[in-house]
This record gives C-alpha cells, structure tokens and sequence, in this order.
C-alpha cells in the first residue's frame, strides 16, 4: 500500500512535469513562429464549441450575463461574493480557469445609421422617426461598447471523446455556481466562440468566411477564419506592443497588489470606454501541497533572518533590526498559511492580463495610459510584457492556456474580490426601447420574451412619466413584433393615441355603447373540454360575484361559492340544447329559482347587471377582438362598473390568448389602474391564477399603477411581482418607496433611482437579473405627441382641435 502510494505520487509529479514542459515548448514554438497560423495559439475547433488548444489539452467556453452587483445591498454583494468563490473552490487543481471580460465596440458604421424597427406597412413612418430618434441617442452613449463575459476552463485528456465528459461535468458545476447569483449562462458554439476569438485577434476585421464556409470541400479549418491576414511582432521597432492588420494592439500585465483589494479593483478598468479584454487565469493548487509549499518559503525566510542577524551581531549591532521587507514577506506568509489551515481557503496561481488595440500608435498610448492610471488607483501595478506581447496575446484569447509566466499566489478570497461586474448595462438584441442608461448614456434594450417570467408591472406617482414609457413599449412592442397581439385595458381612454395610428380598432364599453362582452362566452375555447371551459367560467364568476359586493375586504361565503358553481353549470346546460351562450339574464333567473336565501341575496347583487340600463354585459358578445392592436376603453364606466367590465374583459382575453397560443401567437395585455383588480380575495384570486396560467400560453402581462402600497399590501400581489422578471419603476412617493425596497431587496444607491428627487421619465428598470437605472429626454415631435399625457401641453391641442372642428362645421 506504501509502494503504491508512493509510486501513485510519482505518476502525479511526472504527469506535471510532461505538462509544464509541454507548455513551455508550446510558448517557445509561438515565439519562433515566422508566420501568423503558427503565432496562433490553438489547433482545431468543433462545432459545439471544444477547441483543442494543444495537443492533450482541450477547453470550452461559457458566457454568461450581467448582474446587479455593485449598486447591490451589502447581504447581496457578500452573496455573490461567498458563491464566486464556491466557484473558483469547485474547480479541481488538474483544471484551468479563465475569466475574461471583453468590451468591443460597435462598428462606427452601425452608430447612428442602425435600424431598430422595419420601415414597412402602416407604421412606415412611425418606424421611421423611432429609428431616427434612436440612433441619435445613440451617438450620446458615452462608449457605445458590447460587453461580454466568459469562462473558459480546459482540461488534459489523451483525445477529445475523454475530455468531453469531463468538460460537461465542470460547465455543469460552474453553470450551477453562477445560477446561484442569478447568472445566465449559455455554453458557446463553435460559431460563437470563433467570434469571440476572432474579434480580439482580427479587432475591427471580422472574417470574410462564416463557419458554413468550413469543410472537406473548401480545405478551410477555423483557425483558417480566425487569423488575421498579418501580425507584426516589433512595429516601428517597439518590442511592447504589436500590430494586427493595421491595429496597434499592447498586452499589459498586473504585477502586484496592494495590501488590500476592492471588489470594484477590476471593474473600474472594465468601465473605460475603450475597447479592451481583461483576462484572468487561475489554477488551483492541492491544499497539502500548497501548505507544503508556504511552509518551506517561511523555513527560507527564517533562514534568512538568522542569516541578517549573525551579521547584525558580527557588525555590532542590533540584531532585532531587521531589513522591512523580509519582515513584511514573513508577515504576509504566515497570514497566508493561517488562511490556508484555519480559513478553509485555496491557494491559486494567477495571472492578471488586459489587452487594448486602437488604429494609431498615439491613441494605443493614451488608452494603456487610462488602464495603468485606473489600476493604479485600485492598489494594482500594471507593467509591459516587453518582448512577450504573442504570449500575451494568445494568453487573452478565450482559449484557457495561460501563456505568460508572469503571475503570484493568491488565496480563493483574493481571486474572487475581483469581481468581474461592472456599470449593469442592458442590450439585449430584438428588443424594445426603455430610455438611456443614466450612467452611460447608452441604450437600454430588453427583450420582454427572452426574460424567464416576461411578466411585469410599471409604478409610479401622477406625473412621473408611467403612461408616457407605457405607450412607449406599446409601441415598441407593436413595431419590432408584428404578428404578436397587443391589447389594452384602457380605463381614462389614453391609449388609442397610440393603438389607433398603428391600425388598432378601440372597443368601448359603457351604458350608451353598441359593444358588448358576454362573460359566458366560449368562442375561443371550444376545442377545450366541457369540464375544463366550466372549471374556469366557474372561477371567473366567483371574481365576478365578488366585484358586485360592498364589502370589499371580505371573501364570499362557502355558501355563495356552491350555489353560483351550481348555477353557471345550470345555465350552461339549459343552453345546450340549442347551442346558444348563456347571458348574464339566465344567471340571474337561475338565482331566483333557487331555494337559499343566500341565492336570492346574490341575485339582488346581480340585479343590475342583468336587468335595467347597466345591463350591457347581460347580451351576446359581438366585439371582435381578431385585430391584432385592440384597445379596450373603459372610461364610461363607474369604478364598481370597471372592476367588473375589466373581469369580464379579462376572461375574453383568456379566451383570446388560448387561441392564440394554438397558432403560435404571443399576447401582450396592458392593464392601467391594475390596483382595482386587488379590491377582493376572490377577485385576487382569480388574476393571481390569471397571471400565473398566463406565462404557459404565450401571456405577456404589464399591470399599471400609481398606488403601489395598495397594491403590494396583498400577499398574492407580492408573489405575483417577486414571479415577474420585468419590473419598472419611476418617481415613488416615500411610502411607496419603501415598500419596492423592501420588496425587491434594494440598495440604498437603487433606492435614490426612484425617490422623489428625479425628473418624469427616470426611473430603475429590473429585467431578470439587471437593474439599470434609467432616463428618457425624449425629443418632441410626432412620436412624443402620442405618448404625451401632460394636461397642460395636452389642453392647448385639444382647444385647437375643438375650434377646427367647430370652424369646418361653419
């Protein structure tokens, strides 16, 4: 058993010792190579994203989002903390990590001529202006950079069948890690990870090929497409930077730290707006061996100390007089060894790197001038990697190979204070418009359908800007998806400003009105079974019930709840016979018939809806709602008429969603005054249900409201906003502040987005794991005066429409 242990500790050393001479003459081969494939550091590269980098060693890419962290609460921050470094802990010492942040800069073709939305159809020119508007703000973006965020992690096997288990157990492990911190993480392709390599070695230069253009046929390998056509190792002489197709490009190193690092020590470098990599490389290393190894540097410093004293007691004095720096050396590594026995921390070699390019020699001197003084203000030294800048630049590849020997010991806390978060930006493509980052002035664009729960609710006071961005996303949401449909519950009738440009057609419903919803319509549902269309007819009456009762805070009586069951089932049956639809008449007639007191007093309740003139919702239902922009106003009815027109309009719409969801159609409702839905637990009932089946059948929900603590003080209103990813809140009043707070957990800095010190238009957007504060100087013009509801800018127009009207009657 000793012989074998002893034999299996050979077999490890010699294993590290092929490995580390494999490296070293994989760094002498690219430093000898004379032309641009062999400077390159990585063989072959698959479709699903395995790149063999040298022989034996292969790796795999993961990138993964933003989130929140620096604006987060203290308890947020040391969570994210505590589960980045279960990551770096997670990953064996046969493994090596790599974390790269890389901001690349959009094409200057694309500033300002981008196209956001199809100019075609109807909304031509609405399209047209909203393009227009965009790409100038666009050109105020203070860098106009995509930023992206990798893990690469590379393992050695003898071919790529054994490394792939082995990858797909470490990307499951880390993909677990950072989910915990509400991280997305998504695997790269090979297209996509042949992008990611091939915009920081062709900067500015895409390839002219896509992977498609691979293959036996065409002799092309991806490394072929990831090339640049030259590379110039000294340019003008200079052995510190090179020159790629033209580009000056300079690989920097970190070279030592100060005593203490701030988790913001990374990401001020990353927030230069100037395009850059920052890449960090980790490997772990055995915790007895890394004992092992801090115990035998403190025996050579203690060597070294009885060395200085025996001279100090020779030349005559004190022997307690010792040179500073091996003081502070013996210091810092007995520190070290107690973290690594008591602190269950790991010892890792690191290497730090940041990579910037720009088209001129000067332009490359002013930016490593900006990440050098940025650094330094974060307790790094930044230093030149002076006839080393291939190492340096294959090692900033995503690629997993570190191939600089510049680097230090540190402990999982030191690698993982550098956090690789900076300003939260949000450009998620195929998206809609919210306003400009307030901090960066670029473009904030969330894609509602690619959040987990596109489900959402917009707060904020009277006047703070909450119809203006609503209209804002309505129309987002009608020109970048033209075949979803749009609804909206539309209680001031304010809407169709906006539905009605773009081809939408507005229902109104009101005592006076030809429209009518019947509340016991099925026309959407008929391929549902007769049990299931009754089971939700059934909850929905039972909303209704309650919207008809004073008494607000209370629940219908089990007794109430059987009888109106029995009675729906009733009326359906009674119309059976010659398929017609029950109306609200036959509720009400079946209530009288029935022997309980208690059905007679719900009969009263029903009374007025069933008979005499508010009995509009007791008729057939003939609104079409097949037009893909509907606008429901609902501005005619009382507030105890609205909450029930809204229930009856809601079950329609449940109708509609079925039907659309069979044809691959997503449904976007918008409901103002969303608060009156919350008046009753029978009725919260009903829309919790409402909400949550929504999200199932291509439901897209957005409830409005200016009485967020009204809202918020329901428990099923709380779960209902903690299950939706897409939240957004303008200007609160300090109670209503404190209650989003507390909710969603917000930072003392988050809560300064919403407070009552910002201007209309300003706000904090939440969409899954980002919180982006946000503002919106929209330019007047066309599009503005559709999404305006300010009363004094809104009278004058009205006044000039009322005269012109008057003056063509004359």
């Amino acid at each position: 058993m000793i012989s074998g242990g002893g034999s299996a500790e050979r077999d490890l050393r010699e294993h590290d010792r092929e490995a580390s001479e494999r490296a070293a003459a994989r760094r002498r081969s690219l430093r000898a190579a004379r032309d641009v494939y062999g400077a390159v550091g990585f063989d072959s590269l698959w479709a699903d994203g395995i790149c063999e980098v040298d022989p034996g060693l292969f790796s795999q890419t993961l990138e993964f989002s933003d989130i929140s962290y620096q604006s987060a609460r203290r308890e947020a921050k040391e969570s994210v903390f505590s589960a980045w470094c279960q990551l770096f802990d997670s990953i064996g010492e046969d493994v090596a990590l790599q974390l790269s942040v890389v901001n690349t800069p959009i094409p200057a073709e694309e500033i300002g001529h981008r196209s956001f939305f199809a100019e075609s159809g109807r909304t031509a020119a609405l399209a047209e202006e909203y393009n227009r508007i965009l790409n100038d703000k666009m050109r105020e973006g203070v860098s106009n950079l995509v930023r992206s965020r990798y893990i690469t992690f590379s393992v050695g096997a003898r071919d790529v069948e054994s490394a792939v288990p082995r990858l797909a157990r470490i990307r499951g492990d880390v993909t677990q890690s950072l989910q915990r911190i509400r991280c997305d993480a998504m695997p790269l392709d090979g297209p996509a990870r042949l992008r990611a390599i091939a915009e920081l070695l062709r900067p500015g230069n895409p390839p002219a090929a896509g992977w498609e253009a691979l293959g036996a046929t065409s002799g092309l390998r991806a490394k072929d497409l990831a090339c640049p056509n030259c590379i110039e190792a000294k340019p003008e002489g200079s052995a510190t930077c090179l020159r790629i197709d033209g580009k000056w490009c300079q690989t920097l190193a970190f070279r030592s730290f100060g005593s203490e690092l701030s988790d913001r020590c990374v990401a001020e470098i990353v927030d230069l707006p100037i395009p850059l990599a920052v890449s960090l490389h980790v490997r772990g290393m055995d915790k007895s061996r890394a004992i092992a190894f801090v115990k035998k540097r403190l025996a050579w410093m203690d060597k070294e100390i009885i060395d200085e004293q025996m001279t100090a007691v020779k030349r005559g004095y004190d022997f307690d007089i010792l040179p500073s720096e091996l003081k502070y050396s013996k210091a810092e590594a007995e520190d070290l060894l107690d973290h690594l026995q008591n602190k269950n921390q790991r010892l890792f070699r690191y290497t730090g790197l940041v990579y910037t390019y720009a088209d001129t020699r000067d332009a490359l001197r002013n930016q490593v001038e900006q990440i050098m003084r940025t650094a330094r203000s974060n307790s790094i030294d930044v230093g030149t990697l002076d006839y080393r800048q291939r190492e340096g630049l294959n090692s900033v590849l995503p690629l997993g190979a570190n191939r600089v020997e510049v680097g230090r010991m540190m402990t999982t806390a030191e690698v993982a204070i550098q956090m690789p978060f900076a300003t939260q930006e949000l450009n998620q493509e195929g998206g809609g418009y919210y306003g400009q980052n307030k901090e960066s002035s670029n473009l904030v664009i969330c894609n509602r359908r690619s959040l987990a729960s596109p489900m959402g609710f917009v707060a904020g006071k009277p006047g703070s800007g909450k119809s203006f961005s609503t209209k804002r996303e309505i129309l987002n949401t009608i020109l970048a998806y033209p075949t979803d449909q749009v609804i909206i519950f539309d209680p001031a009738g304010e809407y169709s400003a906006v539905t009605e440009p773009c081809g939408g057609t507005t229902i109104r419903l009101g005592p006076d009105s030809d429209s009518h919803l019947n509340p016991f319509d099925l026309t959407d549902v008929a391929d549902l079974s007769p049990s299931a269309q009754r089971a939700f007819k059934i909850d929905a009456f039972l909303a209704l019930s309650a919207a008809t009762m004073s008494e607000g805070s209370q629940g219908l009586p089990e007794a109430d709840k059987s009888i109106i069951a029995r009675c729906v089932e009733a009326c359906y049956e009674g119309r059976s016979g010659d398929g017609g639809t029950p109306t609200l008449g036959d509720l009400y007639e079946k209530l009288l018939a029935q022997e309980e007191r208690e059905a007679r007093d719900i009969a009263l309740r029903y009374e007025r809806y069933a008979v005499g003139a508010q009995s509009f919702f007791s008729h057939e239902s003939d609104v079409d709602l097949s037009n893909r922009i509907v606008d429901i106003d609902l501005r005619d009815l009382t507030s105890n008429l609205r909450t029930f027109g809204m229930l009856t309009a809601l079950e329609s719409v449940r109708n509609r969603m079925y039907s659309n969801y069979e044809r691959g159609v997503t449904t976007w409702l918008y409901i103002d005054e969303v608060q009156s839905l919350f008046e009753h637990p029978a009725i919260v009932s009903y829309f919790s249900r409402f909400w949550a089946e929504g999200r199932k059948f291509g439901l897209v929900a957005t409830g409005i409201t200016q009485n967020s603590v009204y809202m918020l003080e329901h428990e099923e209103a709380r779960n209902m906003v903690l299950n939706s990813d897409f939240i957004l809140l303008h200007k609160q009043s300090p109670v209503d502040r404190r209650a989003w707070v507390d909710l969603l957990g917000l930072s003392e800095q988050e809560s300064r987005y919403i407070d009552e010190s910002i201007k209309p238009g300003e706000g904090l957007l939440v969409a899954g794991g980002a919180r982006v504060p946000i503002k919106d100087d929209f330019p007047r013009g066309a599009l503005y005066d559709l999404f305006n509801t300010k009363p004094s800018e809104q009278a004058p127009k009205r006044r000039r429409r009322k005269a012109t009207t008057r003056k063509a009657e004359r």
